[in-house]
């Protein structure tokens, strides 16, 4: 029975790393040359992330932070999934789906690059803080997990299967290691 269940994890694993090495490299090295411009002229990366995957940007933002492959300057990125007293204040009042909205409000600029990461559950509150995001002048990318949706309206969409929870947050965190790499390497030339 544990070996069934290993090599179902491995199987669900070799599906979404095709499906972001394949099906979504154009679009991984489109997101990261536009991170790269976004750091050359004073530009941030803004993530954020609904349910679990709040954790999966604060990951993200540490590496951009210290490092993934090499010694180098903290790059500016900012995770915008602490504030607890916030989220409950605006759950109390029926306002949770501002929660995200309302930081990104405060801080970003054109110029900005806003990655979310969420799954169908939680799309909500991302969608709005996409949508204002746009408003502002960012540019945006979304990592979704469990649906494919061809009208999303941001810059830059990955979509992958949802074949269990804990595939899905290893799949975005392989994304974050991925995006940043390539953004060191970019901007460091190794």
């Amino acid at each position: 029975m544990i070996y069934d269940k290993l090599v179902k994890a491995a199987e669900d694993h070799k599906q979404l790393f095709h499906e972001l090495m394949v099906n979504h490299a154009d679009a991984l090295q489109g997101l990261t040359q536009e991170v790269v411009k976004a750091f050359h002229g004073e530009g941030r990366l803004l993530l954020l992330g609904s349910g679990t995957f709040g954790a999966v940007t604060t990951l993200a933002a540490n590496l951009f932070l210290h490092r993934v492959a090499i010694d180098r300057p903290a790059l500016p990125a900012i995770a915008l999934c602490q504030n607890a007293p916030l989220a409950t204040a605006l759950a109390a009042d029926g306002l949770g789906d501002q929660y995200l909205l309302r930081q990104l409000r405060t801080i970003a600029r054109p110029g900005d690059i806003v990655l979310a990461f969420d799954d169908v559950r939680h799309g909500a509150s991302v969608r709005e803080a996409l949508a204002g995001a746009t408003s502002i002048g960012c540019r945006t990318a979304r990592v979704l997990l469990g649906s494919d949706h061809s009208d999303d309206e941001n810059d830059y969409l990955f979509c992958f299967p949802q074949l269990a929870p804990a595939r899905g947050i290893e799949a975005s965190v392989l994304f974050c290691c991925l995006l940043c790499e390539l953004v060191e390497a970019d901007l460091f030339g190794f």
